[in-house]
């Protein structure tokens, strides 16, 4: 812009030159001292004067062309740039759409790996009754059927189908002179098993049945799988445990024998 000023200042004072000259030109040719060799040195200035203006407003308007297309120039990057964000933008906003519906594909997924999951190991646990085994026993069926019929599973040592007829027989009949068998039968089956939960079988037994000759049996069972198992404080809870509870039976003899050989 300087520039600009300048060039402007330099077009004002061309534009008073010729008049200055014209105006000195006159005044000798009035005073009677102008030749001709004057005159045409003055026309000479006054062409190249004029001429050097004509370049002046030429780079004048070069440069305001320049301005023009800079101001252009910067305008049409300026939409461009914006035009960009706002197609960046809505890419964005697909991206996002798309992983919101693969993620809702996912779960979806998932949910249906783990049906299969489910419905495979169903049929695993199905195919997986050993020669022999009996299926599930009808709730509906005599109870001491059921009863010997877990108890022949139990010796056979299908400890799945046994559990399920003794289960059987509890849920039908769990006011039955077998129920406290049936839940002694139900421990013995977790044995092999899982030892932890046999326990907790075994102890259903006393709570559910405390006054059955099953109770201090299982208890005093229970014991003597503590004992195997090196966990000499819960035999020894056990074994007291038929003691204070049971004190004339069998079972509270043998606990005070054990609890003795438990001391040495």
């Amino acid at each position: 812009m300087t520039r600009l000023y300048r060039m402007s200042g330099a077009i004002l004072e061309a534009g008073r030159t010729p008049r200055l000259l014209a105006l000195a030109l006159v005044l000798p040719l009035c005073a009677g001292c102008a030749t001709k060799r004057d005159l045409r040195e003055l026309r000479a200035e006054v062409v190249a004067l004029q001429l050097r203006q004509d370049s002046l407003f030429a780079v004048l308007r070069d440069q305001q062309e320049l301005l023009m297309d800079s101001v252009s120039g910067n305008r049409e990057i300026l939409l461009s740039a914006r035009g960009d964000l706002a197609r960046q933008m809505l890419s964005m906003e697909d991206q996002l759409v798309q992983i919101q519906e693969l993620a809702g594909q996912s779960q979806r997924r998932i949910s249906e790996l783990r049906q299969q999951y489910e419905r495979r190991a169903d049929q695993i646990d199905d195919s997986a009754t050993p020669p022999g085994d009996t299926p599930p026993p009808a709730s509906g069926n005599d109870p001491d059927q059921l009863y010997q019929l877990g108890r022949q599973q139990l010796e056979r040592g299908n400890a799945r189908t046994a559990r399920q007829a003794f289960e059987a027989l509890l849920s039908s009949h769990g006011n039955h002179r077998l129920a406290a068998d049936a839940q002694f039968g139900i421990a013995e089956s977790w044995v092999q098993e899982d030892a932890t939960r046999a326990l907790r079988e075994f102890e259903r037994v006393q709570e559910l049945f405390p006054s059955s000759p099953r109770a201090p049996a299982a208890l005093f069972r229970a014991g003597v799988i503590a004992r195997d198992r090196n966990d000499t404080a819960k035999a020894r809870e056990y074994f007291q445990r038929v003691i204070r509870g049971y004190p004339g039976s069998e079972e509270a003899r043998a606990a005070s024998e054990a609890l003795g050989r438990l001391r040495n």
